[in-house]
């Protein structure tokens, strides 16, 4: 190995203006790399999945998963590689979610989805239909279209029928969807007394309209020597032409529509309805961006949309205004982000300049900083990856440039001896660039070797699974051709910039900063080495102390990256109705809006009438967008805003609250299949008994410290009015089932009988019979079937017509009916909160058989991140036991550096107790860096004190000069580590959460690794 990298630095020396222009090149390289690689706010965490809704317009929960959602699961059992199948149906709608393996792509997926759903055995009529490919993240902006002249009917047609069409021909655009406002159609209302008069049924109206709307295309006609197209024009194209419709011809005389209905213009049953400040029925457009493409581009993509239909397409008194852009939480964390590098990049350099004394020195170790940088850009490019915020936020340029400071200092203090001893002027003009081959070969062996180390510390992280890899194989890939980068460079462009930039005037100036260092150091260097044994004894005791502090941290999945904006959830009753739930929504908003850390607040009630969120009245979002954290008067933190709006809004009794944030409450649900970050989940056929048994678990819950936000999202709560058949009645009257239902549905909740165009737009043209001929059970006991006599029978007289309470919801994971208890953690770390829960639930609550319990979300999520954790980091070790054996040639010295593994774990454990912060995956992966760090160092001095006893110096003197030659790069090498990453581990700014725990870990660890690496580690080599 050292001959190789001789013969590397000897190249590179031979071929100084070679080696000058290819770093050139790879700048500008690397240059167009940084700008044309995506850089994103939050990584996409999720897996490929593919969502189906089918939409069944008045159908119950119940009718719906037995027609529909179950034929859709058997169907698409047989896919390939899913992890996960879940299905949720409620009234009228139906969404089937089927989650796949961690390397399946879209395509993929897609793919096996359109082969196998044509196979399920639907009801006549019924579509499902696959939405476009995008993700939990994928929503990336947000906006109401307001006017102050137009109904949110009229909006809701432009938002349809202009805008959407506008924006989804964005490139990178996935989707639309539309919530709020009015869906236009023309209504015909029954008179129920004239249809008795006439003896006619709105199955006749119904058949009368479906035939009078068309138009035909009757060939063509040679006339005149001319070619004529012969079209019959038969479409309604005015209200008059529907009221006009023929139903029945009576005694030479005509019964029109308009004999026995009222038509006008009306809207399609409501879904949900939107609210913004203080304006209470508005119009929203939430656009999703498809799946891997650059939020950046995407989003400048729709601003410039945006601005044209504003400008030069919508009417002047409408506009699109925007409530929520990605691009703004990407530009506070890229500020966050970008000030913790220049922060560290700076400290790191006047670390180097004080250590050095030379500027020339701290020139060529400052510059590998960028140099590395966009060399992994570069790399990121060529792989095809996004950079995200999170990976850059994490990079430590101590752990990068090390390697370089190792090299330059070891040269510098080389040629100063080399310059002494031979004098300046003969040294020049002999075999300097051999001395610097030499010498860089010996330094360069062991540099190689710890970058190898520390770049195999992050195989753990690379064989981390969904969640967990998504988020942190970006940071792993970031960091590791850093590395890489930085030992290129070190290897080929240092030695070269030595050979230029220390050709003169190399003598190491005076420096008492580490002189100062280097004597104390050697002081209790000299006062361990004279009492060993006790040094040896307080430090193992020290170790285990650490270790045994382990057990006072707490435990999470990941730190919260705050968003900048808080996301409510409101659970109310499940049967309330839409005009209640708007009520309350709106009142909650104001309680929302008049805090002063408040920016703006928009509510959503119900669902899109897409189907997109299947959900009821019952649930009400609010989006509470917050001014920046620097305009706060308050001074409170977030979790004090969060804690007072929740005081205020206990008046509400009975009314469940969740507290999250925009993205992560969308990922939460994808992970957990419900709308919580955390939930139990019990599995059963049986709604009542599974219903009991989460209210059991729901009151165990609730006395557990730390579980905010707790609620049943349960399947009972639908009021329904039964119209139960009578087959018998039926059959002595002559009706059949199809006509008796098609009354049924057309009288009471409305059907389309053809479309009604304007323009290029088309509306439903729906027939209803009056509001005030349905509205009881026995007005709607009233409504005439047709038999086959000709007669028209009341529905009372075949039908039961009753009222009970029905499933609202039903929920299903992997072919089982569920219901799901959910709630969240805060005041108190994650870990403990769900053993206690766990062990409470397990030992008060037992399922019959048949029936099971599974607790799902981050805690997963932690469970599955932290096993893989046990399995990898000892193979990890073993590897690197390899490579030191390797290095060392013996397992003495391998094992003797794997010694200084303990002495950096218990600084980070020490490091999170005093800062009162939670061990999660974030702060695991910053002790993963860290053993790659310590044993770099331990590498360093093993090769010192290796050299001095070639040299024929005894033990004893060996390790002292050892020690005392290596006081510098040590020191300096871990100070920088340190210090760079000081501005990540002090920042408070948004997106600065994720790498904090990593920053704590390895500036404690490098501490305690330092001291103890320099004063104790010399021992154990001593005694081996």
């Amino acid at each position: 190995m050292t001959k190789f990298i001789s013969f590397i630095i000897g190249t590179s020396l031979k071929n100084r203006g070679l080696i000058l222009f290819l770093t050139l090149l790879l700048v500008i390289i690397g240059v167009i790399s940084y700008q044309n690689t995506p850089v994103e706010a939050f990584p996409d965490v999720t897996n490929t999945q593919i969502t189906i809704i089918t939409q069944w317009s008045g159908r119950s929960a119940e009718e719906i998963e037995k027609f529909v959602t179950i034929p859709l699961e058997i169907a698409l059992n047989p896919v390939a590689k899913k992890t996960a199948l879940r299905s949720t149906t409620l009234f009228g709608l139906s969404v089937v979610k089927i989650i796949f393996d961690d390397d399946v792509d879209d395509t993929y997926a897609r793919q096996q989805v359109n082969n196998l759903i044509g196979a399920a055995d639907l009801p006549e009529g019924v579509d499902p239909e696959i939405q476009p490919p995008y993700g939990p993240t994928g929503e990336i902006y947000r906006y109401t279209i307001q006017s102050n002249n137009r109904s949110p009917r009229d909006l809701k047609t432009i938002q349809d029928w202009i805008i959407e069409r506008k924006l989804k021909a964005v490139q990178g655009v996935a989707d639309v969807v539309s919530f709020g406002g009015e869906i236009k159609s023309y209504e015909i209302s029954l008179n129920k007394n004239a249809l008795d008069e006439y003896n006619l049924t709105p199955l006749d109206v119904f058949d009368a309209l479906h035939k009078s709307n068309i138009n035909v295309g009757g060939d063509v006609i040679e006339k005149n020597n001319q070619a004529y197209v012969v079209r019959g024009l038969g479409v309604l194209s005015e209200v008059s032409d529907i009221e006009n419709v023929i139903v029945d011809y009576r005694d030479n005389l005509p019964i029109y529509v308009k004999n026995i209905a009222n038509v006008f213009e009306s809207a399609m049953p409501r879904m949900g309805q939107v609210g913004r400040d203080s304006i209470d029925n508005c119009v929203e457009g939430i656009i999703v961006m498809r799946k891997g493409e650059n939020p950046g581009a995407v989003i400048e993509a729709v601003n410039k949309k945006v601005e044209e239909l504003n400008e030069k397409i919508l009417p002047n008194d409408v506009k699109i205004v925007s409530f929520y852009n990605r691009q703004n939480l990407i530009n506070f964390c890229t500020k966050t982000v970008t000030h913790n590098l220049l922060e560290g990049i700076l400290l790191v350099t006047t670390i180097v300049l004080i250590f050095m004394a030379n500027w020339r020195t701290t020139v060529i170790v400052s510059i590998i900083i960028p140099l590395a940088l966009l060399f992994a850009f570069m790399c990121l490019r060529l792989k095809g990856m996004n950079a995200n915020l999170l990976s850059m936020g994490s990079i430590d340029f101590g752990i990068i440039i090390d390697g370089a400071v190792v090299m330059v200092e070891g040269l510098f203090v080389l040629l100063d001896k080399q310059a002494h001893t031979i004098g300046m002027v003969a040294f020049n003009k002999r075999s300097k660039r051999g001395m610097i081959k030499k010498s860089g070969a010996e330094l360069g062996k062991a540099i190689f070797f710890s970058k190898l180390i520390i770049i195999t510390c992050l195989i753990p992280i690379f064989s981390f699974q969904k969640v967990e890899g998504k988020m942190f194989s970006p940071l792993a890939y970031t960091l590791g051709f850093a590395l890489l980068g930085a030992l290129l460079y070190t290897l080929t462009l240092v030695p070269v910039l030595v050979s230029y930039l220390l050709n003169k005037n190399v003598k190491e100036k005076h420096n008492f900063f580490v002189e100062g260092l280097q004597n104390g150091v050697m002081k209790l260097f000299n006062f361990c080495m004279r009492f060993k044994k006790q040094t040896i004894i307080v430090s193992g005791i020290v170790v285990l102390l650490g270790f045994f502090s382990f057990r006072f941290l707490g435990t999470e999945f990941l730190p919260q990256l705050n968003e900048g904006s808080i996301y409510v959830r409101a659970n109310l009753p499940l049967s309330i109705s839409l005009n209640e739930a708007v009520k309350l929504s709106t009142d909650m908003r104001h309680i929302f809006d008049k805090y002063e850390e408040v920016k703006q607040v928009m509510s959503q009630t119900g669902r899109p009438n897409d189907g997109t969120d299947p959900t009821g009245f019952y649930n009400v979002e609010f989006f509470v967008d917050l001014l920046p954290k620097e305009e706060w008067k308050s001074g409170r933190t977030k979790a004090e805003l969060i804690a007072s709006m929740q005081k205020d809004l206990v008046k509400y009794p009975g009314i469940n609250f969740n507290f999250s944030q925009p993205i992560m409450d969308n990922v939460e649900e994808a992970v957990s299949g419900v709308k919580g970050s955390l939930a139990v989940k019990i599995f059963g056929d049986d709604l009542n008994y599974i219903e009991g048994q989460a209210n059991q678990v729901y009151e165990i819950l609730k006395n557990v410290k730390g579980v905010e936000d707790l609620g049943i999202i349960k399947n009972l709560g639908q009021p329904e009015l039964r119209i139960e058949l009578n087959r018998k009645r039926m059959a002595a009257f002559g009706i059949n089932t199809v006509d008796c239902n098609s009354v049924v549905e057309m009288a009471i909740g409305g059907k389309a009988a053809t479309q009604f165009y304007e323009g290029n737009r088309k509306f439903d043209v729906r027939i209803r019979f009056d509001s005030k001929y349905r509205a009881t059970e026995q007005e709607i006991g009233d409504i005439r079937v047709p038999s086959m006599s000709g007669a028209k029978i009341p529905l009372k007289e075949i039908a039961k017509i009753y009222t009970v309470t029905g499933p609202l919801l039903l929920f299903r994971d992997d072919n089982r009916r569920f219901i799901a208890i959910k709630f969240s953690v805060r005041g108190r770390d994650m870990g403990s909160t769900i053993d206690e829960a766990q062990t409470k639930v397990n030992k008060q609550v037992k399922l019959r058989k048949g029936c099971d319990m599974s607790w799902n979300g981050d805690f997963e999520n932690q469970q599955r991140a932290s096993k893989r954790l046990a399995i990898v980091v000892p193979v990890s070790l073993i590897l690197i036991f390899l490579i030191l054996f390797v290095l060392f040639g013996n397992s003495q010295d391998a094992l003797l550096v794997l010694i200084n593994v303990p002495f950096a774990i218990i600084g980070g454990i020490w490091a999170l107790l005093a800062t009162n912060t939670n061990f999660s995956i974030s702060a695991g992966i910053g002790f993963i860096a860290l053993f790659g760090i310590c044993i770099q160092n331990g590498v360093i001095l093993i090769s010192v004190f290796k050299q001095n006893s070639k040299n024929k110096i005894p033990l004893v003197e060996s390790i002292k000069e050892g020690v005392l030659s290596r006081v510098r790069p040590v020191v300096m090498t871990a100070l920088m580590a340190l210090i760079g990453l000081m501005p990540a581990a002090l920042s408070s700014g948004i997106g600065s959460e994720t790498s904090k725990p990593l920053a704590i870990v390895i500036i404690g660890g490098l501490v305690t690794a330092t001291i103890l690496t320099l004063l104790v580690f010399p021992i154990f080599y001593y005694w081996a």
